[in-house]
């Protein structure tokens, strides 16, 4: 007498007496309910009974890394000074995904919890004060289906400006236009790649307090902004400013909010006044509110006509927020979690209106489940600046990517408390620099890697450069999220679901699909001891090749952290520069590490402009694929559009990691059906010592040639010569080819 209902993988049966459903997929029962639907005095509910051996992941932030056993709240909070193990912080999304392939999504918004088999071993338990108790259950074959149909859903992260990608420098708090001016200054004149400058709550007033709410600028310490924000934009450096939803009832503003009726109220309908506010008495904007909306969306518009490329959006938990305070939606309790969700609608529904070719950064600390669909880039709040703030950053940043958002990122350096530690700064930078952004920020100690000493700036500036160069491989796997609904930052096992060590692994992480990377989280470390999967491995600094399905242990020095490359894999880059505006692909490497012998692979590389909203779905971009076939043949080919700036042809490095000196080898070439022989020159060495001799000089000439890059990108290329050698240094077999577009087929006899 049950109800089944079936599609052709899923059953989902339905027992009448009493009501309870579960969930069969290709005749394997993932999920069933326990008790089902439940009803108690101050709240509601579903239970669900789960596997002896199942893991849990997900729910927001949560720097805790096995969530199984715990009871987790679902209310937005933040946590200042956290550490390892805080469990609830600012980003709830009350969404789990199992090991056993599937994602359990309780979709209600209201002030909740999640226990996940504390209060009873085997069992899981949603609960919430109100609300529809609603859920929504997707089972897949592997990850990547489940977040595809999870992306289906809520929607995908849309394509970010690439300068979003760059090094974003922040502090709490840059006082003054001059002060502002001489950051940017030194950063280029150090030699440290700046795609924008953040800029904290002095920008609209001179103190922390009784000035929040101007949202205009402070003149006596900016005195020309329009000027500075255009001054930075012509040097690649883009302005973004914080913004948070509170007015403070000492300034204009409020005046003018309270009058309008926009304001948050108590349960008579008079503007709440929340004394308790570390900021000063103030009220909260009813972002629920159309008229409130458009208010609130015109003081962004005048920034945005001056050129203030991007936004930051604090506080929007909303940190405080009294439970008698109301929005025209509900109580506190009933809108809390998705008032920065309304808060982030507001902003990309206006930048689809009023500027729909835009690409939106919205930097937000809170948000909700969909969130990721309104550009929202996440920070994981006011970590504390230890190492046990940097240690829980990696199930931070894990969970957050399994619970849909992508470009979740931490405070770089560490925010709150602690000294300046030159050894920590060091390990967070290099661990951010392989993060989906990378953003150095903190409070009490300058953030900007130049005012550390020479050792921390050599070895920050060199991993900053790495990720420049890597900007193909992240602009790729970004794109690859915006597509498919796939993390950026993934556990092991999500590429690795068949070993089982791999999911109970929380301290290294995958970035993208084809680098694993094992952050130092402690002090004075001389090695690291991670777990690799199965398969070969390539360490990325050295190209030393590793058998994985198992532990290592690894030495360590300042200068590095672990960075292994999956077999198999092609790596496109470019050179570094110091800012995105002058990205190009035109000269361009890929970089190939070769597969067990017979095993073929691919990759694949997309661009577009950088910066046009939709450019995908416009068909404004081009996709290059790399097929290995057998480990003999390579394959070149390219489909796509015309977009603003693509490379009429490239100039091509092809290094395949052999690792060693081929004892004999020939390559062919094969371009629109003409095939010859590849040139074979002597044995190469890098010039990286005559460079590191030079680098002085280059450094004196930097202005000027930030000068001259435009005029240089429009000169002809210069077409390299078809050539192979084998280069010493890098331990690599180098084919040098001008890449016209059309497939090309390199074949090693």
């Amino acid at each position: 007498n049950d109800l089944i209902f079936s599609s052709d993988s899923l059953q989902v049966v339905i027992d009448k007496n009493p009501v309870k459903v579960r969930f069969v997929y290709h005749g394997d029962t993932l999920l069933k309910e326990a008790r089902g639907y439940f009803h108690r005095s101050d709240n509601s509910g579903l239970q669900f009974e789960m596997s002896p051996n199942e893991h849990f992941y997900g729910l927001g932030e949560r720097a805790v890394n096995n969530l199984r056993g715990k009871r987790f709240e679902l209310f937005n909070q933040a946590h200042y000074g956290y550490e390892t193990g805080a469990p609830n912080l600012n980003f709830s999304i009350p969404m789990l995904l199992s090991s056993r392939k599937y994602l359990l999504f309780f979709d209600n918004h209201e002030k909740g919890y999640a226990d996940i088999g504390k209060a009873r071993k085997n069992q899981l338990e949603f609960g919430a004060i109100g609300g529809l108790m609603k859920y929504v259950f997707i089972a897949g074959y592997n990850y990547p289906d489940l977040y595809q149909s999870y992306g289906e859903l809520t929607g995908t992260q849309p394509l970010p400006p690439r300068w979003a990608l760059g090094n974003l420098q922040s502090r709490m708090a840059y006082r003054t236009q001059k002060e502002a001016d001489s950051i940017v200054r030194l950063m280029h004149l150090k030699h440290f790649p700046i795609d924008a400058l953040i800029l904290d709550f002095y920008w609209f007033g001179d103190s922390i307090k009784g000035t929040m709410g101007r949202l205009a600028w402070y003149k006596p310490n900016w005195p020309h902004p329009k000027q500075m924000i255009a001054k930075f934009r012509k040097e690649g450096v883009k302005t973004i400013l914080i913004t948070e939803p509170y007015i403070l009832d000492t300034l204009k503003n409020f005046y003018i909010a309270d009058s309008l009726g926009i304001l948050a109220t108590d349960s008579l309908g008079k503007t709440y006044i929340n004394k308790e506010f570390y900021f000063g008495h103030g009220a909260l904007i009813d972002i629920f509110k159309p008229k409130a909306r458009q208010w609130f969306w015109e003081q962004y518009q005048k920034q945005i006509k001056i050129g203030v490329a991007g936004w930051w959006g604090d506080l929007g938990e909303p940190e405080s927020h009294p439970f008698d305070e109301y929005c025209v939606n509900g109580s506190a309790w009933q809108i809390h979690n998705v008032y920065a969700f309304y808060w982030e609608k507001m902003l990309f529904d206006n930048y689809r209106k009023y500027y729909p070719q835009t690409r939106l950064f919205d930097l937000n600390r809170a948000g909700y489940a969909g969130s990721q669909r309104l550009s929202v880039f996440p920070w994981s709040g006011d970590v504390s600046r230890s190492w046990g703030g940097l240690q829980a950053q990696l199930p931070v940043m894990i969970n957050m990517s399994l619970s849909g958002m992508p470009f979740i990122h931490a405070d770089a350096g560490g925010f709150a408390q602690g000294v300046k530690n030159d050894t920590l700064y060091t390990r967070w930078l290099q661990f951010a620099c392989f993060s989906p952004i990378l953003r150095p920020h903190g409070s009490g100690i300058p953030s900007e890697p130049v005012f550390f000493d020479t050792t921390t700036q050599r070895i920050v500036r060199y991993f900053m450069n790495e990720r420049y160069r890597l900007l193909p491989y992240l602009y790729t796997t970004v794109w690859k999220a915006h597509k498919d609904g796939t993390p950026i930052i993934r556990p092991l096992f999500f590429g690795f679901p068949k070993d089982s060590t791999s999911y109970s692994v929380m301290n290294e992480y995958l970035w993208g699909s084809d680098f694993l990377v094992a952050p130092i989280l402690h002090e004075k470390v001389q090695q690291r001891r991670l777990y690799l999967p199965e398969g070969l491995w390539h360490s990325w600094w050295d190209n030393r090749k590793y058998e994985g399905g198992r532990w290592i242990t690894v030495p360590v020095k300042l200068q590095t952290i672990p960075v292994f490359v999956k077999a198999g894999a092609f790596i496109p880059m470019v050179k570094a520069v110091e800012s995105t505006d002058n990205y190009s692909s035109k000269d361009l490497t890929i970089r190939f590490y070769p597969a067990p012998e017979g095993k073929s692979s691919e990759g694949q590389m997309y661009e577009d402009d950088g910066k046009t909203f939709g450019a995908y779905k416009k068909g404004q971009y081009e996709l290059l694929r790399f097929q290995n076939v057998s480990g003999k043949t390579f394959l070149f080919s390219r489909t796509g559009k015309q977009y603003d700036g693509m490379p009429v042809q490239r100039n091509v490095r092809f290094e395949i990691m052999t690792g060693k000196m081929p004892v004999k080898a020939e390559f062919t070439i094969m371009e629109s059906g003409e095939k010859y022989k590849i040139r074979h020159v002597r044995h190469k060495r890098t010039l990286a010592p005559v460079m590191r001799t030079l680098a002085p000089v280059m450094r004196t000439l930097a202005p000027v040639m930030r000068t001259l890059a435009p005029v240089m990108r429009t000169l002809a290329p210069v077409e390299h010569d078809t050539e192979w050698y084998y280069d010493k240094d890098k331990k690599c077999i180098v084919i040098n080819f001008v890449w016209r577009g059309k497939s090309v087929e390199i074949r090693m006899n």
